[in-house]
């Protein structure tokens, strides 16, 4: 999660100027962060535990193979033209995925930077005609819960617990 949150906050700075008029160019950095983004979101989404549900494993699953494999596939040559903004959909979709699953496991009072992330994350789906101030937005919100993943006990993200950690 926290390499998704950092590809998103290069995004955002390079999304509202904040280094303009500073001289330095950091387009290679948010052309690497775009390309990676698929991968790391995919990844992010493959590896966090969803319920025992056969439908959700598969899906979320497929979803995230799907990014990490349209990553890899868009870095290659003169396929990004004939696939397109697919990675990029994908990428949104699968941070999506991961943050209703933060809600569904902790409650929507305990991850409301979950909520700023999936709306926001709605207002980025056209990556090149997104709503001001999305990304920066966005980055906050995984940020948020990235740096909140660091206090969370490893057994509350296994089972959906309601944050039952933080009343005892």
């Amino acid at each position: 999660m926290s390499a998704s949150a950092l590809s998103v906050c290069v995004l955002a700075v390079d999304d509202i100027g904040f280094l303009e008029g500073t001289g330095a160019n950091i387009d290679q950095l948010v052309e690497q962060s775009s390309n990676a983004l698929p991968i790391l979101a995919g990844g992010t989404l493959s590896l966090c535990p969803v319920p025992r549900n056969k439908i959700v494993e598969v899906g979320t699953t497929s979803l995230g193979l799907a990014a990490v494999g349209s990553g890899f596939v868009s870095n290659v040559g003169d396929i990004e033209q004939l696939i397109g903004s697919i990675p990029w959909y994908l990428s949104i979709l699968a941070l999506m995925a991961v943050s209703v699953r933060e809600i569904y496991y902790f409650g929507v009072e305990y991850k409301q930077e979950c909520i700023i992330t999936l709306l926001t994350l709605a207002l980025m789906f056209d990556h090149n005609n997104h709503v001001p101030f999305t990304f920066p937005l966005c980055a906050l919100g995984m940020s948020i819960l990235a740096a909140g993943k660091l206090f969370e006990p490893c057994e509350e993200d296994l089972v959906p617990s309601n944050s039952e950690f933080l009343a005892k």
